[in-house]
């Protein structure tokens, strides 16, 4: 008796040591949580490419590893730098025109304000008052850019964690690509154990389902970046480059945010007297770069598994709520994973179910339609008997 006493007491002890050691892993592992759901999801996705570059460089595993994450890095980081350093550039110029406003007033109001239809005259006049009574304005601003400055602050820090998040991300990824196939078995070992063959087809299926997913998302957005900047480029908009890359990060979004950024341009190029390019754009934007989405999207995504559009909108959007542009990937691929195995489970169960009623002498679907087959045989060479 006290020999099992003290053996429950030990394994108590065993069991709680064990819990504490994860939960301290846990803890430790939490605040990279993004960077690392992020290098998974792109290792995956990536690892058919690596195997490929391998192959070419003489199996120089460390070597392919290394091109393969510069490639990634090159893909998505520096796009995000140069639009991120156009922004603070013209933050920048913003902030000195506030300054001069404040030592020198707001000046004669633009000529081409008058010019705006149906509010124009109403547009100059507000600015004169403002003009003569830029004291009080000033008061009234206050407020207002304290929260702004507040927000840039605000924005600057989110961008600097973004960039460590980034760095970070990368890091990890050249590991996983670099002891990939350990990392692979291990997994594959530790599924075969937790739940047989099945769980090792989930693990295929998780895999295709992320790739898919991330081919999904990134080739449309890159492919309507690319025709945004060609049609801007064509009818005339300044900084094509810098707002048709704008224009790309923004069809990462499935829900067509990309027009936020087109149909201002083709509304500029109105405004400009420039209605033939005016017109062009707003078609191109719509009938060209537009349907990118319904049909580029759909296709490479459906390549690795049937995956509605609600539940790859559902992933975007929240992880764009959880870690911004990196989450926006790992969001949608998460979910999407947990949507084809919960689908691949469901049908797995239901084969189960059909070959235990087959087992237990009761008619599978294909034996009730032989039967029904063989019944129907039977009875046509009845009648023509009697005939």
């Amino acid at each position: 008796m006290v020999s099992e006493r003290a053996n429950q007491i030990e394994r108590f002890m065993v069991v709680s040591v064990i819990a504490l050691l994860l939960l301290g892993a846990i803890v430790m592992v939490l605040p990279f949580l993004r960077a690392i759901l992020w290098a998974v999801v792109f290792s995956v996705t990536m690892w058919p490419l690596f195997l490929r570059m391998e192959k070419a460089m003489n199996g120089k595993t460390k070597l392919a590893a290394t091109v393969a994450t510069l490639l990634i890095a090159l893909m998505l980081f520096i796009p995000m730098a140069y639009v991120g350093s156009k922004l603070f550039a013209q933050t920048s110029n913003a902030l000195d025109y506030a300054e001069k406003v404040v030592h020198e007033g707001l000046g004669q109001p633009p000529v081409w304000i008058k010019d705006f239809p149906w509010i124009g005259d109403r547009l100059v006049g507000i600015w004169q008052s403002a003009e003569q009574d830029t004291a009080r304005l000033i008061e009234v601003a206050k407020p207002h850019i304290r929260t702004v400055a507040g927000s840039v602050l605000s924005a600057g820090a989110g961008m600097a964690r973004f960039a460590l998040t980034s760095i970070l991300g990368l890091i990890l990824l050249f590991f996983l690509l670099k002891e990939g196939r350990s990392v692979r078995a291990s997994l594959e070992r530790m599924a075969l154990r937790l739940g047989g063959e099945n769980a090792v087809h989930l693990l295929v299926v998780a895999g295709s389902t992320m790739r898919s997913v991330v081919y999904g998302i990134l080739g449309a957005a890159m492919i309507q970046g690319v025709l945004a900047i060609v049609g801007l480029w064509i009818s005339g908009v300044p900084r094509a480059v810098f707002i048709g890359t704008l224009a790309g990060f923004l069809a990462l979004i499935p829900i067509g945010v990309i027009q936020l950024v087109l149909l201002p341009a083709a509304g500029w190029l109105f405004y400009q007297g420039q209605t033939g390019w005016g017109i062009f754009l707003l078609i191109w934007s719509v009938a060209v770069v537009g349907q990118v989405d319904n049909v580029i999207r759909p296709m490479l995504i459906s390549r690795g598994a049937k995956i509605p559009f609600l539940v790859v909108l559902l992933g975007v959007l929240g992880g764009l709520a959880f870690g911004g542009i990196i989450g926006l990937f790992v969001g949608a691929t998460l979910l999407a994973v947990v949507y084809t195995m919960m689908k691949e489970w469901s049908i797995e169960s239901e084969q189960d179910r059909s070959a235990g009623r087959r087992g237990a002498g009761v008619p599978g679907e294909d034996e009730e339609k032989a039967i029904a087959d063989s019944t129907a045989d039977v009875g046509a060479a009845y009648q023509e008997g009697r005939a």
